[in-house]
């Protein structure tokens, strides 16, 4: 199978390259000037001069308090909603399959279960909502795709939650965290591993929701983060989450039912703390506690 990689130096990016050479794929990486989301023109070009089998899109406007901005607005819609659409449209009128990836940012964070894939979208900050209209676009033109959404996202290449508190942890006496907030930890091996099963496995089209397996607050997340570290130096406070100024809001319930994924996989996602460990040992270097 021959893959075309939007987003190749990205945090989930650089582990798609991983994994799927891995699996010794052909992998095709255009740079920004080939493939630019905010002109169309620059899509339609490289989906008639390249030969690839699917499309996987890792390409993403992420700054989520930065899309409170006016000025910033523009490019993120752009590139979160109007530009899958155009993807969606080229991938069904070539036959390829389309890969894109979403968020738990699309849900209100209100309802009291895990959320369901059928789940109506409700966002509550404009990075969700600009992740929902390049969800509404994918499915009006409906292609043969997976759209993956995943919640509280990390690893390697990029700015996340375990790299902060690791190095909060080690410069700072005291740290506050956030415990009204509640999700599933997703690491971005297993996501791209994830990636590849849908593909390889040639599973039925359509949205699943994928995290490592477990839920946690942020503040469980950060103690288990020094736990496993042994940076114990650092006391880690509780605090409610209007305790903790940011301009875009968050949900409270970021929680995934993780069933489809399973059923595709044959198996669980593994818990998120072993995902976090080995997270820590390979990527980080830090030994275990």
């Amino acid at each position: 199978m021959k893959i075309a990689l939007l987003g190749a130096t990205g945090m989930l990016g650089a582990k798609i390259i991983e994994v799927f050479k891995a699996q010794h794929q052909e992998l095709l990486t255009p740079s920004h000037s080939e493939v630019d989301l905010n002109q169309p023109h620059t899509l339609e070009k490289f989906f008639q001069t390249q030969s690839f089998d699917a499309l996987v899109n890792c390409a993403a406007f992420t700054r989520v308090d930065a899309c409170e901005e006016p000025a910033k607005f523009s490019m993120a819609l752009n590139v979160n909603g109007t530009a899958v659409g155009w993807l969606a449209k080229f991938c069904k009128k070539t036959g390829r399959i389309l890969v894109h990836y979403s968020t738990d940012y699309v849900f209100d964070g209100k309802k009291e279960e895990p959320y369901l894939e059928a789940d109506p979208a409700a966002p509550i900050n404009t990075y969700g909502r600009t992740k929902s209209q390049g969800e509404k676009l994918l499915f009006t033109e409906n292609p043969h795709f997976y759209l993956v959404r995943s919640s509280w996202v990390y690893g390697p290449k990029g700015r996340n939650f375990v790299d902060t508190m690791v190095g909060l942890f080690k410069t700072r006496s005291r740290v506050e965290v956030v415990d009204d907030q509640v999700g599933g930890p997703t690491y971005t091996g297993d996501l791209a591993q994830f990636t590849w099963d849908l593909l390889s496995r040639k599973a039925p089209s359509g949205a699943y929701h994928f995290a490592n397996s477990g839920y946690v607050s942020w503040y469980g997340f950060a103690k288990e983060i020094q736990k496993q570290t042994g940076l114990n130096r650092c006391e880690v406070v509780r605090v409610p989450s209007d305790r903790v100024f940011r301009p875009a809001e968050r949900p409270a319930n970021s929680r995934f039912d993780l069933t489809k994924a399973t059923q595709a996989l044959g198996q669980a996602p593994r818990p998120w703390q072993e995902a976090l460990k080995d997270y820590l040992t390979k990527e980080l270097q830090i030994e275990a506690a």
